[in-house]
């Protein structure tokens, strides 16, 4: 079915398309006016014929349902009718016309003028009262617009708290560094969230660690942890540092290590050349 036709519209309002082409034609109702104008005509056409006595189709029966969940549709289709009756045809008749008095016949005549000013006044107040019914029809989609988005973002939340997302991890045992020893590899995948590096360090004698990460081309901090703790593994420390791999890119890096002395001192205890290599 070709988009903005008539029965396309239509299935837009009975809420019968897909999320994705609901909520793109949602956001055009916004933005493009004209367009806007076309939906409240197919769906002003749509209460009219629903309003109207004996009128029956497939689309008219779905429609019900939507009269029965929404106030504005229900007030628009009271409307309809209501119009439907006024401008209903009554029986007329030919007859003689009566000779009249001329008191009467100038009554009459003042009533017609009446009747005439009244024909205006009502024309005047039915252009005005289309004009309101199409911006209420203007509110009514952007209130639908926003319930629909509503509707989307709590499936969202719903969906985000029922099925949780792990970060992925990519895990790497960092050795003590050696002088003249090559720089340590680390394969990271493309889809990895973060890197975390257990950090050999031979000493026992420090409780809390400072680490950073810098580029040793340009000599620039790139990221900074907080006090870390060492878990104990003979007579090293086992430091987890977990780095965002975000923040990495295929190339060299050093990874300084400092240990808070007993005398709340912080002194390197180590500088370890990794090479990263992103898959």
């Amino acid at each position: 079915m070709l988009p903005d036709t008539d029965e396309y519209l239509i299935r837009y309002i009975l809420r019968d398309l897909a999320d994705d082409e609901a909520e793109r034609l949602d956001e055009r109702s916004v933005t493009d006016e004209a367009f806007a104008q076309r939906l409240r005509e197919v769906e002003n056409d749509l209460v009219d014929r629903y309003a109207r006595v004996g009128a029956t189709d497939e689309s008219l029966n779905r429609f019900e349902q939507r009269v029965r969940d929404s106030i504005h549709l229900r007030n628009k289709v009271q409307f309809a009718r209501a119009l439907q009756q006024v401008a209903a045809p009554v029986g007329t008749g030919a007859s003689a016309a009566p000779i009249l008095p001329i008191g009467r016949r100038r009554w009459l005549e003042g009533l017609a003028a009446a009747a005439v000013l009244l024909i205006v006044a009502a024309g005047y107040l039915g252009l005005r009262t289309v004009a309101l019914r199409d911006e209420v029809a203007r509110l009514e989609a952007e209130r639908s617009t926003v319930e629909r988005r509503n509707e989307q973002l709590q499936r969202d939340l719903e969906s985000a708290r029922t099925v949780p997302q792990p970060l992925k991890t990519a895990t790497f045992r960092l050795s003590p560094p050696r002088r003249g020893a090559d720089e340590q590899a680390l394969e990271v995948p493309s889809d990895t969230a973060q890197v975390l590096l257990q950090v050999v360090i031979e000493s026992s004698e420090y409780e809390t660690f400072w680490a950073s990460l810098q580029d040793p081309a340009s000599g620039r901090i790139l990221w900074r942890s907080g006090d870390l703790s060492g878990a104990a593994d003979g007579g090293n420390r086992i430091v987890q540092v977990t780095i965002p791999a975000s923040l990495l890119t295929s190339g060299r890096y050093s990874l300084d290590v400092s240990g808070n002395t007993r005398a709340g001192i912080f002194e390197p205890v180590g500088s370890y050349q990794i090479r990263v290599v992103l898959e």
